[in-house]
């Protein structure tokens, strides 16, 4: 019998308690449902973990192995209950009778269903069994065939498994693994894990990963919703999410932008909760999220952050952020990838896509023509962005009068033209190839803004 599976699935729930730990840290204001951070906890958990598995091999010198592993798994669980304890005199240890509250109030629930929501139920499980099992079939029987892909992302966490360390000489063609150097090495890092698991790198093992992503943003999601939008709603919302043609083709491709999407999301997703109300703690996740964004892709330096910044600076100087809240935000964020960001700093590595930080000015005249085949030949997003655009043309007054909503359209179109922007005007993506998957990353954010339009516009409609 083949345990590798069965292994995967234990690694996956190792850097599972760092993570609810730390949200639960997060959690001041008891904002956070049971299955928000049970979904945002295995994020958090993921991502911390890889980069601690970074600052340990490039600044500590420790090979890929076991104490590894413990160190990253552990260490960070004890840090983050004696931070709990000094807040609440008590350590959150585990307790079983809660998960076994949390599954018999699901049950009870489901009994409360009405017949509606029971055939929503049924549809999104039913769909979502199917896509997984096509993805997890793709996965199994398809291996890594597209150049960029598999030098810049597999490649590198088979020659870290198989270097058993992060190679670190400039003048090695493997240097940080291979493939283009200034990538951030969140998603390459956690293959690597994955195929330390199973004693192996295989390409049928390491590419679950984007299956482990795509099932985590649509639990992130659904719990992140709040309630007053009604059962119906939120699985509408998230059977749509699921759907998406080019989101869901990235469950069981190899690239690192369905896992930024998740780190995007959250981090203005949880500013914009903070906005509506939902409490303190959504506030310093979203500088988590922009935090690992940074750590996943370089969109996340590039071009998050500076309209993080500006975001962030506007709502301090109209006083819906106290300057407190404010610093302290900022302050664990950078605090967080510190790591990435010094050691990319000192080594001078590039920050923009590709090895090189230039660009020239150009006008990418395929641009138009491949929009158009993207929506409307190829439906990678179906009419979702279109649907948007039309609404927000709509209804941009009381958009305007609608402070989170603002926000939320704002952040949208900022970063929807920035991504498109420079496709457009420079030369850094003339083959366009990036112009769909960057796209991508804001379909969340994209749902998400739908969900509250029908809510705020549509309101009589029931579900």
């Amino acid at each position: 019998m083949n345990f590798d599976w069965l292994l995967i699935i234990l690694a996956a729930f190792l850097f599972w308690p760092r993570g609810y730990v730390l949200v639960y840290l997060i959690d001041r204001s008891k904002s956070f449902s049971f299955g928000f951070k049970f979904f945002a906890g295995w994020l958090l958990g993921l991502a911390g973990f890889t980069l601690d598995m970074f600052a340990s091999m490039v600044f500590g010198g420790l090979s890929l192995g076991p104490l590894l592993l413990v160190m990253s798994s552990v260490t960070q669980i004890f840090g983050f209950s004696f931070m709990i304890y000094i807040f609440e005199k008590r350590i959150p240890w585990p307790n079983p009778l809660r998960l076994t509250k949390f599954i018999k109030r699901q049950v009870k629930n489901f009994k409360s269903f009405s017949s509606w929501e029971h055939i929503l139920l049924l549809v999104l499980v039913l769909t979502l069994l199917f896509r997984v099992s096509v993805s997890a079939w793709q996965i199994n029987n398809i291996p890594t065939y597209d150049f960029d892909a598999w030098n810049n992302w597999n490649l590198r966490a088979k020659v870290i498994y198989s270097e058993d360390k992060i190679p670190l000489d400039k003048t090695d063609q493997f240097y940080l693994g291979g493939g283009i150097k200034s990538y951030p090495l969140n998603d390459s890092l956690f293959k690597a894990y994955i195929a330390l698991a199973v004693g192996k790198y295989e390409d049928r093992y390491s590419n679950l990963a984007g299956l482990f992503y795509y099932l985590l943003l649509l639990g992130l999601f659904y719990f992140s919703l709040p309630d007053r939008l009604g059962r119906g709603i939120k699985l509408i919302a998230t059977y749509l999410l699921s759907s998406i043609p080019l989101l869901y083709f990235h469950s069981h491709v190899p690239y690192a932008d369905l896992l930024f999407a998740i780190f995007l999301f959250m981090a203005v997703a949880s500013m914009f909760y903070y906005l509506i109300g939902r409490g303190n703690s959504f506030y310093y996740l979203s500088g988590m999220g922009l935090a690992f964004s940074i750590w996943t892709k370089n969109e996340g330096l590039s071009i998050i952050l500076p309209i993080f910044i500006i975001t962030t600076i506007i709502l301090l100087s109209l006083k819906k952020v106290k300057l407190k809240d404010f610093l302290l935000q900022w302050f664990f964020a950078f605090l967080t990838v510190t790591p990435w960001l010094f050691y990319r700093t000192i080594n001078r590595l590039d920050y923009l896509s590709g090895d090189s930080s230039t660009f020239n000015f150009v006008y990418n005249y395929q641009f138009f023509s491949e929009v158009f085949s993207s929506i409307f030949l190829r439906s990678h997003f179906n009419f979702l962005y279109i649907l948007i655009l039309i609404i927000i043309i709509l209804k941009i007054k009381p958009i305007w009068k609608d402070f989170g909503l603002a926000y939320l359209v704002f952040s949208f179109l900022a970063i929807l033209l920035a991504y498109n922007s420079i496709i457009l005007f420079t030369d850094k993506a003339l083959d366009l190839s990036a112009l769909a998957r960057v796209n991508m990353q804001l379909v969340p954010v994209a749902v998400l803004l739908l969900v509250f339009f029908i809510h705020k516009f549509f309101a009589k409609i029931k579900v």
